[in-house]
């Protein structure tokens, strides 16, 4: 069972960790997935980068809740808020590049060369 020190750093740690491995997955599908784009006259990179978008804002609100409601985690509470909001801002970030991606794939085809 996760204590809720364990918890409260990773809520505020969220926005940071799991807004970055979205955009590194998204990064790779990428390279993938333009290929299926074009053979499947379909745009299954635009729906993928924004649901990825999606959730990339879902982790950034938990840490943006998390700054608001720090009473326990490392160090001093206002440690907490300082980590949170850096991870939720941090989430927007990656959440603007996973929505470029997608709106980059909507203008591609993919059948480019």
């Amino acid at each position: 069972m996760i204590s809720p020190r364990t918890r409260a750093r990773l809520v505020a740690w969220a926005g940071l960790w799991i807004a970055a491995l979205l955009w590194a997955v998204n990064t790779q599908l990428g390279q993938i997935l333009p290929y299926l784009d074009c053979t499947e006259n379909v745009h299954i990179s635009a729906v993928l980068s924004m649901a990825l978008a999606m959730l990339a804002l879902l982790a950034g609100s938990m840490s943006w809740r998390s700054s608001r409601t720090a009473r326990a985690g490392f160090g001093s509470p206002d440690a907490v808020r300082f980590a949170a909001a850096i991870s939720a801002l941090s989430a927007l970030i990656f959440a603007f590049a996973l929505a470029l991606q997608s709106i980059g794939s909507m203008v591609l085809t993919g059948c480019e060369r």
